[in-house]
């Protein structure tokens, strides 16, 4: 669709083409077919961003469930595994594998029949009582409602990196590592800061490549199935949040449920049984102090334990932060809108009030709890927000 230099009016826009924004596209063409959608992306692909991650990491298994998904019936990738052939990833709680997910996602775009997301990056957004303008870098949108489904967020870089960053290739964060263009790392020394899952599978990764490498956590590796406990999707834990009337209270409950990166225990498993080849060793309860580069190459880093670790690259998957404030584009509509510690203090409804701009994923967890950002969020957060547009629920989730 060519629409530069014109004004594209369209009922609801949704800026994201990731599993967010798929679920809201798709709970609004399931409930009213004739609510026009126009969905704004980097890119003219469905979940471009989503797969190019996975593809880079070279991770080949989602970690949440089968029943997690963007589709509002949860029991729809399963159907379509066991109809389309795919195998099981075997993995406890069977998690789909992400070639399955992917094909699975690529069916519901086609059979809904979602058109392609635009490319329209937008610069600036301005509410009245008209409804909403975006200005973007391919033209105006004029919406009632304006969808928020970026996950828009900065990279948690340590201080003690300044000076590596001076150096080319020394020192990259996580979302900068490419596994696919570093075919061969043999005689490669590479230190990778972190814990979680994005630790795990760099470090997994770069030793199947033939590097030495070294994991170094903070903590005690945390061993968990899940990065958010069970019981933060259902009633169990969410009762007591959703009753808690200090928003300082529920967001400190928010962070201490997610408790920073955790890994579950196959891949856990798969990091110990690389150890006994000593091609890994994993670093727990220490950190990074300081570090400086080396003249010829690489860095020596200076750990807490009073150890040092010399190293060609280091990767830090010490992730991000959730940060809507981060989109300039929003300053006019974030003006009067409350934050704790990044968060917005969206309504039930995910809006940001009195607009009529909405977010998703991790935006969303002062309304929806810790599990907001996960692919569980996706649904529940698009259930809420169309329901406040078009006064239907399709199905009742109790959130």
């Amino acid at each position: 669709m060519e629409w530069s230099n014109r004004v594209l009016d369209t009922d609801v826009c949704i800026a994201g083409a990731g599993p967010h924004g798929l679920s809201a596209a798709l709970l609004f063409n399931k409930i009213d077919p004739s609510i026009s959608v126009t969905v704004i992306d980097h890119s003219n692909e469905w979940l471009a961003a989503w797969n190019r991650q996975f593809e880079r990491a070279e991770i080949t298994t989602l970690r949440s469930p089968n029943v997690h998904h963007p589709y509002p019936d949860p029991f729809a990738l399963e159907d379509f595994r066991i109809r389309k052939g795919f195998l099981p990833s075997g993995l406890p709680y069977n998690p789909p594998t992400t070639e399955c997910f992917s094909a699975f996602c690529a069916e519901i775009i086609d059979d809904a029949g979602l058109d392609e997301p635009l490319i329209a990056v937008p610069q600036l957004v301005q509410s009245d009582q008209n409804g909403i303008e975006l200005i973007t870098s391919s033209g105006v949108i004029r919406t009632r409602y304006l969808i928020i489904a970026t996950n828009p967020h900065e990279k948690i870089i340590p201080k003690w990196t300044r000076d590596l960053f001076q150096e080319p290739n020394l020192v990259k964060h996580a979302l900068d590592v490419n596994l696919l263009d570093l075919p061969n790392l043999e005689g490669q020394s590479i230190t990778v800061v972190g814990g979680g899952m994005t630790a795990a599978h760099l470090s997994r990764g770069a030793v199947l490549k033939g590097a030495s490498v070294k994991m170094i956590s903070r903590r005690p590796l945390q061993i968990r199935d899940f990065d958010t406990d069970p019981g933060w999707l259902g009633p169990k834990y969410l009762s007591d949040y959703y009753s808690e009337t200090d928003a300082q209270e529920r967001i400190q409950l928010a962070r201490e449920a997610r408790g920073g990166g955790s890994i579950p225990p196959w891949i856990h498993n798969s990091l110990l049984d690389l150890s006994n080849t000593d091609s890994i060793e994993i670093l727990e309860s220490t950190e990074v102090i300081s570090a400086q580069s080396e003249s010829s190459k690489g860095c020596l880093l200076k750990l807490k334990n009073e150890k040092e670790v010399f190293s060609d690259q280091v990767w830090l998957a010490t992730g991000t932060c959730s940060s809507l404030q981060s989109m300039e584009c929003l300053r006019p509509i974030l003006e009067n809108v409350s934050f704790i510690d990044g968060f917005p203090l969206v309504d039930r409804s995910l809006r940001l009030e009195p607009h009529s701009v909405y977010v998703m994923g991790r935006c969303a967890t002062f309304a929806l709890g810790p599990a907001a950002g996960n692919l569980w969020g996706a649904t529940r957060a698009a259930n809420r927000i169309t329901r406040d547009i078009t006064g239907v629920e399709l199905v009742s989730n109790g959130t």
